[in-house]
């Protein structure tokens, strides 16, 4: 089977130069696929443009951050201002996400979903989906596009998959330390591995993203495994945008970086510099191996004990590190040592032992207010083993959390991460 490289321009319908700098990049160079921003002033012009390149595939870049929504705003009051117009970024979708969950996901549900139906209206058969500032990495976001995805039949959904220390191999470039690339990656792939859903296409490259030059592409290692690699690239042709001002929101989409990454994608070669069926550096590789062996030969009870009690020895180096190195008093060490290793607890729970894939959001609040309650019942213990069994404060906490490692599991498994009964058995 022969692997695809996808070639994928972002902001289809953003602006004119945007538009212009697609059609000519399919003509005159290597792209092949676009994401279209239905709710932007210039999706219909970009719609009946690609009416003339048979072979693109078009799929949706859903919009939750800027102008308006393809809804009335006044449906959307989580996500649009008082001039109609979206009013979060990303940063601010993510809090919304664990501050107001149920509501930021039907507005968000309600709102792609009629970006959808509205691409289809205009004459659009998406072949696959992401998003505008990555948004839909958020893991509500993520969840609501998957079911989505699925129910209008969209064959791909973009997932940040790319594994860094194989594009640095290949990569004298070292801009990412310096322009927020890394932070970047690091998030995302973070927010990915959270997501749980795996991919046959292969994304390339976050490092680089909005600045991919033909530097680049020398030679792009593709890890065994993938049918197929995506290139996100954001080509333009600025002069034709700069000579309308009042059409643009996002400097951005001034960048020279745009009418570089246009050159890139004239360079016809640049399909053959992909190596499919690369070897993962030895510590991954390594890492990989041993984390499948983790899964199918370790049950859960002995998964639990063994990341319990690193977490508890993690937990409890760190709080004798506050209180006898650093000079905390006990409580004020507590809360320190609390708060630094309670999303450890949670992270390493949720994916090396119980293996969920629910509803992060909704799990990651249930892990926190067991957490929280732990926390209090910690309190109170310490005090009283402190204060009226006089116990050393070390001592003290040992023994609470001896006791709570098994709380800790109970809770977990039966509420935190309870996996819910399938249609068939609740039947059965």
């Amino acid at each position: 089977m022969t692997n695809k490289v996808i070639f994928n321009a972002d902001d289809f319908g953003i602006s004119i130069g945007v538009n212009t700098a697609i059609k000519k990049a399919y003509d005159e160079g290597i792209l092949n696929a676009a994401s279209l921003m239905v709710n932007q002033k210039y999706a219909p012009q970009a719609v009946e443009l690609s009416q003339q390149m048979p072979d693109l595939d078009l799929g949706l870049h859903v919009n939750l951050t800027n102008e308006y929504p393809a809804l009335d705003s006044s449906k959307l009051p989580l996500l649009t201002g008082d001039d109609g117009k979206f009013k979060n970024g990303f940063v601010k979708l993510l809090l919304l996400a664990f501050v107001k969950p149920k509501k930021l996901r039907d507005e968000v549900k309600s709102e792609i979903e009629a970006q959808i139906i509205k691409a289809q209206k205009m004459g659009v058969k998406l072949t696959h989906i992401d998003s505008h500032r990555h948004v839909h990495m958020i893991p509500l976001i993520f969840k609501v596009m998957l079911e989505l995805k699925e129910k209008y039949g969209i064959e791909r959904i973009r997932v940040m998959n790319e594994c860094a220390l194989m594009t640095m191999k290949t990569n004298k470039n070292k801009a990412y330390l310096f322009d927020g690339g890394l932070i970047k990656y690091f998030l995302l792939r973070f927010f990915a591995v959270l997501n749980g859903y795996s991919s046959k296409t292969y994304f390339y490259t976050m490092l680089y993203t909005c600045k991919l030059s033909k530097e680049h592409f020398e030679k792009v290692l593709i890890p065994e495994g993938f049918e197929a690699a995506e290139v996100m690239i954001h080509p333009s042709v600025t002069a034709i945008d700069q000579a309308h001002p009042e059409d643009i929101f996002d400097e951005n989409v001034l960048s020279d970086w745009r009418n570089k990454e246009l050159e890139t994608l004239m360079d016809k070669s640049l399909p053959a510099h992909f190596v499919f069926g690369a070897k993962y550096p030895f510590l991954i590789n390594l890492y990989l191996k041993v984390e499948n062996l983790w899964f199918s030969k370790v049950p859960e009870k002995l998964r639990f004990l063994l990341v319990g009690g690193f977490n508890t020895v993690f937990a409890y180096a760190f709080y004798a590190f506050l209180l006898e190195i650093i000079g905390l008093p006990y409580l004020l060490s507590l809360v320190v040592q609390w708060f630094v290793t309670v999303n450890l607890s949670i992270a390493t729970m949720r994916y090396y032992v119980f293996r969920s894939k629910g509803d992060i959001v909704a799990e990651f609040i249930k892990a926190w207010s067991v957490y929280i309650f732990l926390f209090f019942a910690n309190v109170v213990g310490l005090s009283f083993l402190i204060e009226i069994c006089k116990i050393n404060p070390l001592w003290a906490q040992g023994i609470y959390l001896t006791f709570s490692t098994i709380l800790t599991y109970i809770l977990h498994k039966y509420f935190s991460f309870r996996k819910k009964l399938s249609k068939k058995k609740e039947i059965n």
